[in-house]
């Protein structure tokens, strides 16, 4: 067998030496300069973000009188709409209609409060107000009133409606005329009542000491000469007039 010359052992000692590095290299450095290029995209985002967020401090006196702006603003806006409508609400127009104009109530339907449109409680506390922290809803609730009357008497209702105090809409109006022999008309008035819930307004119950104390009939008019009440039609009497 030939001998091994040092010269061959240290050339092979090279040639691992080179691979050890090579594979060093490969495992360790490489993983390395992945690991720093990883680190400088991240801190090239958090420095972003801390610019963002110094432009936001140093603009926090112009964003905090904007705030307080667009809540004023808020508050103007919904200062009408009260904290909720109930039926009480809707048989309180009906009685306003009644005193106002000679109106015959055939019925009155009044339906279930429907959200029309929320701002879900995280959105609300997003904002970091001090004045709203719950879920805010707005709400309509729509009251059918079936009647007879006539066109003028009609025209004091609806003038009466919009004068109401609360915030309502006059969804639809649908009459035909009773007969050729008098000016009765008989249909339906649907009134949207509308509501904001979680802005910190308590429902307000209508004043009704004379409508609980039985004063005034609804589903009829009183014929002032024999003090009945006809559940039926508009006396002519009356419609005479006016």
């Amino acid at each position: 067998m030939k001998n091994i010359t040092k010269k061959q052992v240290f050339a092979l000692v090279v040639v691992l030496v080179i691979g050890v590095c090579a594979v060093v290299y490969s495992m360790v450095f490489s993983d390395y300069k992945t690991k720093t290029e990883a680190l400088k995209a991240s801190n090239d985002t958090l420095e972003a973000e801390v610019n963002e967020l110094e432009q936001y401090f140093v603009n926090m006196g112009t964003y905090k009188a904007q705030q307080k702006q667009m809540l004023e603003d808020i508050e103007v806006r919904t200062a009408d709409y009260p904290g909720d409508a109930k039926e009480e609400d809707a048989i309180m127009m009906a009685v306003d209609m009644n005193a106002t104009a000679i109106i015959n109530f055939q019925s009155i339907g009044i339906g279930a409060s429907e959200n029309i449109h929320s701002i879900a409680s995280g959105v609300v506390t997003a904002a970091g107000t001090e004045e709203y922290k719950e879920q805010i809803d707005f709400v309509e609730k729509t009251a059918t009133y079936s009647n007879i009357t006539d066109y003028g008497n009609l025209k004091a209702c609806v003038e009466k409606i919009y004068a109401s105090p609360y915030r309502v809409g006059i969804d639809a109006i649908s009459y035909r005329k009773v007969s050729d022999e008098n000016l009765q008309i008989e249909g339906t008035i649907d009134i949207a009542y509308y509501s904001i819930k979680g802005m910190n307004k308590d429902y307000v119950l209508p004043d009704m000491p004379e409508y609980m104390d039985g004063i005034g009939e609804l589903f009829g008019v009183i014929n002032k000469e024999t003090g009945t009440v006809d559940l039926s039609v508009v006396p002519e009497e009356e419609n005479a007039a006016n």
